[in-house]
């Protein structure tokens, strides 16, 4: 009896053993889960709980641990400690022959040799054979960052449209397998890829859906990282308002838990947006926060955002010294920003506001200069992409080819041991062989076929837009801009000799009250309308005129070898071609109109022609002029011969006032639909 009594103790202290062992193996599943999604927002924080973490673990626990500590490490672009976490994470991967271990650690030293050390082939190696681990795990998360991880890689090499369908595919892998988390960082990358192909609706749709994911995940770390997220989709959706409310949410997050370190540069996009809306006090306001913080947390990169951001604000207050100063020392600092574009021209935007005209188109030269040679630079990694891939197959043809040679000679060897099968086993050979050539051929020929057929995808990429159909700015860049001093033939410049006639003519088309249209009937029908209104632009053109969708509503044509009054004719075309019939849309017809602004282009000989920059600008006031004068019509410079410096410099200053005071003529073309109004000379 007393026997059985201290068996049936023992069971019992044995059962709540194994239970406590439960408990504490879920608390730090769900304490590790928590640190991995708050490191993006509070990497110190989440280091000091991981130190802790690593005290008193082992094992594969302690693995885990590290992977943690090297993605905590890589947000604060310590490269070194990065590396050794997930070297040592990798260590014990091998020791405790734990495969998902060993990918998660291979990701994570991965991550660190691609953005910290350039290695991008180590990188690439890391990463492709991290997938072949976790293409055998049950692990849902490792699944989907070795998937999203493969779509990033392959963004990279080009290929945007691959990468979204890696990550497609890990959206589908972490619904299925039911991982909150693991669906958050596909739905976040997934949301970026579209928004970069121009499909806006779908990339705010999953959005949504992140935002409500983490809302129900109730990790703020979380929350604040699907935030930013939104914002940078929305600001690549051109959706403003939406990006600074998403911005604020972020903000106000951050704020609560203290992340003093992830707040910065926040603050300074939130700048960027106000001065946008030109809310320039509390833009300068947003800016000097995010310095003070910057300095404070010794962020370099957040000190140079905030002090160009403050450097524009200060130039919208007319302290121009001081602000060029500030907004050229960061630039400088931050030309190899992936946003460096964006900031140069809205530095050359804010000169013009103020009336640096000169400073401004130099600004806006700089920014196109850069922009061609970053697209260059982009066609060129992804055409030698193409080349890796076609090396690849190469070298994969001539192995076989080679392992084939060998069985041959294998075969020869045997055959003149065996002289009474030499006959069969030749014919045999012979058979083999000529199917592996058929066969070689027909992967040869795929290979060929496959390599065009990206070349063509890679142009249509490059040089057209994905929602119209119509050229893009790299087209305009590589094919227009090159050509503008060019003069034409002798018959052409006779043909422009008579008065008034020109050598080719810019049309800056917005279309009217585009963004009402978006508020009250939604993204898709925005994209009915544009759709339609491009239809209608090139169907009005003419064959030679190259027609450009410039920018979220806006186009831009250029009509080479026209006069101003064929300019006008054209202009008159155009507003009736669109807004002349209504537009179907589902079970409404909607009625949409269109404003444009023309600049000629001198070819007169002994004119010095300004740069196509300066045109499309001045097109651009015009295209202002139209606005304000009713929408509708069409408003341009009559004589390009009279676009000397000081005149242009002096429209840029006030277009209506130059017209005014007839120092530049201007012409007004009136659209179907609207009242009479008189064209001024």
């Amino acid at each position: 009896m007393v026997v059985r009594r201290i068996l049936l103790g023992l069971l019992l202290v044995c059962q709540a053993a194994v239970a406590r062992s439960g408990d504490v193996h879920e608390d730090f599943t769900r304490d590790l889960t928590v640190i991995r999604e708050e490191a993006y927002v509070m990497p110190r924080a989440a280091l000091q709980r991981l130190d802790a973490l690593r005290q008193a673990h082992t094992g594969r626990e302690l693995g885990q641990v590290l992977v943690v500590t090297s993605r905590a490490y890589w947000w604060m672009k310590d490269k070194n400690r990065a590396v050794d976490a997930a070297l040592g994470a990798e260590r014990l991967g091998r020791e405790l022959h734990d495969d998902d271990l060993l990918a998660r650690a291979m990701l994570s030293h991965a991550y660190a040799l691609s953005m910290f050390v350039h290695d991008q082939e180590a990188a690439r190696r890391l990463i492709q054979g991290a997938a072949r681990l976790a293409a055998d795990s049950a692990d849902p998360y490792l699944k989907t960052q070795a998937l999203v991880t493969q779509g990033l890689l392959v963004e990279e090499d080009g290929d945007t449209a691959g990468g979204i369908e890696f990550v497609t595919r890990a959206v589908d892998v972490a619904r299925a397998g039911a991982d909150p988390d693991a669906l958050q960082m596909a739905l976040r990358e997934q949301a970026r890829l579209l928004a970069i192909v121009g499909k806006t609706t779908e990339a705010l749709a999953r959005t949504d859906e992140m935002i409500a994911a983490a809302r129900a995940r109730g990790i703020a770390g979380q929350l604040a990282h699907a935030r930013l997220s939104e914002y940078g989709t929305a600001a690549r959706a051109g959706n403003l308002k939406r990006a600074e409310a998403a911005l604020k949410a972020a903000v106000d997050i951050l704020e609560k838990l203290h992340a003093r370190e992830r707040l910065a540069v926040p603050l300074a996009n939130l700048a960027e947006l106000y001065m946008q809306s030109r809310r320039f006090g509390e833009a300068e306001r947003a800016a000097v926060a995010a310095l003070r913080i910057s300095r404070a947390v010794g962020d370099d990169y957040g000190i140079q955002l905030a002090s160009f951001e403050l450097g524009l604000s200060q130039i919208y207050f007319r302290n121009i010294a001081e602000g060029r100063a500030m907004a050229d020392q960061a630039l400088e600092a931050l030309k190899n920003d992936d946003q460096y574009v964006r900031m140069l021209l809205n530095y050359g935007h804010a000169l013009g506001q103020v009336g640096f005209g000169e400073a401004a188109l130099t600004i806006y030269e700089k920014a196109g200069s850069v922009s061609l040679a970053a697209w260059r630079k982009e066609k060129q990694s992804s055409y030698e992409a193409l080349q890796r891939a076609w090396d690849n197959q190469k070298k994969q043809s001539e192995l076989t080819a080679l392992h084939h040679e060998s069985v041959l000679k294998a075969a020869d060897l045997q055959n003149a041991r065996r002289q009474r099968s030499l006959w069969v086993a030749l014919c045999a050979t012979t058979c083999i062989a000529v199917v592996l050539i058929g066969f070689l051929y027909r992967r040869v020929a795929k290979a060929n076929k496959s390599l065009q057929q990206k070349n063509d995808q890679l142009f249509l990429q490059s040089t057209r837009d994905s929602l119209t159909g119509l050229f893009n700015r790299h087209y305009f860049y590589e094919h227009v801009v090159p050509h503008h001093h060019r003069k034409a033939g002798a018959a052409s410049e006779r043909r422009a000799g008579a008065e008034g006639r020109t050598g080719g003519v810019f049309l800056l088309m917005d279309i009217d009250r585009f963004k009402s249209i978006n508020d009250t009937l939604g993204h898709g029908a925005g994209d009915v309308v544009l759709k339609n209104v491009a239809a209608r632009l090139a169907a009005t053109l003419r064959e030679q005129d190259v027609l450009v969708r410039w920018g979220g509503e806006e186009f831009l044509a250029y009509l080479p070898g026209i006069g101003t009054d064929e300019a006008r004719q054209v202009c008159a075309r155009v507003l009736a071609a669109v807004g002349g019939t209504p537009i179907a849309l589902d079970d409404r017809a909607l009625d949409v109109t269109i404003s444009i602004g023309f600049c000629p282009k001198s070819l007169s000989p002994g004119d010095v022609d300004p740069d196509w920059e300066q045109l499309v600008h001045l097109a651009d006031l015009c295209l202002y002029a139209a606005k304000q004068g009713g929408r509708n019509r069409a408003v341009g410079i009559v004589d390009a011969a009279a676009l000397a410096p000081h005149v242009i410099a002096a429209a840029d200053a006030d277009l209506k006032r130059t017209a005014a005071d007839d120092v530049l003529a201007l012409a007004t073309v009136i659209g179907p639909a609207a009242p009479p109004v008189r064209a001024a000379a």
